[in-house]
């Protein structure tokens, strides 16, 4: 029982250190999903092998895009012309960071910490987008975008943007990491109460080692920006060097197995090969430069990486966690009524997850998807059906894994290689 109440205890703790930065995280998200979407990221992109990569790391560093909604944007970069180099760059650095996780990598981890990632992440994506651009030759032809992704909000008035700023921050984006963040605080509360501050040592007592161990978790394994943070935590209080916990918080949300294949199905062995290396150097290399610094620095290098953890909570703390608790449930809650979508959806109007399959006009064409999880993905599907010459209507299906077009003239093939072009597996039915 007295386990019990210290692991209820720590993870309050964590909840508690997090919430007030997590809140401010994502009135930032909410206000820039206003005005950044990622159709607006699409169109504009820089022409150029260097400058598509940097900029398109650039704008993938701040975007708060999940891991799910990172495949099929990137996919649909890449459709639209982007060079193999600017995709990957997208794909390395946004998923590791985004405004939300910087702010509560701040309040967990301090302000080093907060500081030092995101340039990590525009390190690594710049890094891994040039690699590519220099060893993988491709057609550099330029391929016009719709557009049919932005979201139209100059109609909008002020009061309608902030109510759709707001409900994005406080509904959509909570929704998508509240399961992720939830696991990530109870397994740092499993770690800090029944694992003692020495117990890394005990178990592996070489640096090195400590190092690759958290690169071979964080690899494969699917962790959120925002959730690896009290992880990460709990592996330094454990006794894990900030450069090994650092490992983690760039390897765990920078890619995962089921990121890793279907990059290789859209952009190729080679650059699926540099997108994996530049992930694995870029963590440790992040790591030692870390524990580097603090070497070098010594009493002021420690002070700057030390976590800014404490005990108790203020009453700011505890109000914001409480407020924390009543928003992902709320969120949860209203997410499961509509059925699945990310934060990286600008609407649910195509993957609403009806039972019901839309009719559709004209000469139809089904065909069976495989490998959509989310809103985002249907709405990536449903977009480029779109663009199909002679096509005039596209439903997708997210519950059913079924996309149909209807038109005149359609080539089925077209249909399924337009699917699989963005790592999807379609089948014609």
């Amino acid at each position: 029982m007295d386990k019990l109440l210290q692991l209820i205890n720590d993870c309050w703790i964590v909840l508690g250190q997090m919430s007030p930065y997590l809140i401010l995280g994502f009135l930032v998200s909410g206000v820039l999903s206003v005005f950044i979407s990622p159709g607006w990221v699409e169109q504009h992109l820089g022409t150029g092998k260097a400058g598509s990569v940097i900029k398109a790391t650039l704008l993938g560093v701040p975007l708060p895009l999940c891991s799910c909604g990172v495949i099929p944007v990137a996919a649909s970069l890449r459709r639209h012309g982007a060079s193999k180099g600017a995709t990957t760059a997208f794909l390395i650095s946004t998923p590791q960071t985004g405004v939300d996780s910087i702010f509560a990598t701040w309040g967990l981890l301090g302000p080093f910490f907060a500081v030092f990632r995101p340039v990590a992440a525009l390190i690594t994506g710049i890094f891994g987008g040039l690699m590519v651009s220099a060893t993988d030759s491709e057609d550099m032809t330029k391929i016009t975008a719709t557009g049919s992704q932005v979201i139209a909000t100059g109609s909008l008035s002020i009061g309608e943007k902030v109510k759709a700023a707001i409900s994005y921050a406080f509904v959509t984006l909570p929704s998508e990491i509240a399961k992720a963040l939830i696991v990530g605080i109870i397994i740092a509360g499993l770690l800090s109460t029944f694992l003692s501050g020495d117990a890394i040592a005990a178990w592996i007592g070489n640096y090195h080692v400590t190092m690759l161990i958290m690169l071979a978790i964080g690899i494969p394994v699917y962790v959120c920006s925002t959730s690896s943070i009290p992880i990460a935590l709990a592996f330094i209080k454990m006794g894990v060097s900030p450069g090994a916990a650092f490992v983690f918080l760039i390897s765990g949300p920078a890619t995962n197995a089921a990121a890793i294949s279907v990059v290789w199905k859209i952009l190729g062995r080679a650059s699926a090969a540099i997108y994996i290396a530049t992930v694995i150097a870029g963590s440790l290399a992040g790591g030692y430069a870390l524990d580097l610094f603090a070497q070098r620095f010594s009493e002021a290098g420690l002070n700057a990486i030390t976590p800014a953890c404490h005990t108790e909570l203020s009453i700011l703390e505890t109000g914001s966690a409480i407020f924390m608790l009543a928003v992902l449930l709320f969120s949860t809650i209203k997410s499961r009524a509509q059925g699945s979508t990310c934060s990286s959806c600008s609407s649910c109007s195509s993957c609403s997850g009806s039972d019901k399959i839309p009719a559709v006009e004209g000469e139809s064409i089904s065909v069976a998807v495989e490998g959509m999880s989310c809103g985002k993905c249907a709405e990536a599907v449903k977009n480029a059906l779109l663009e199909i010459p002679g096509v005039v209507g596209a439903n997708v299906v997210l519950t059913e894994k079924l996309a149909m077009v209807s038109g005149h003239g359609v080539n089925p093939e077209t249909v399924v290689n337009t699917i699989n072009s963005l790592g999807y597996t379609a089948t014609k039915k």
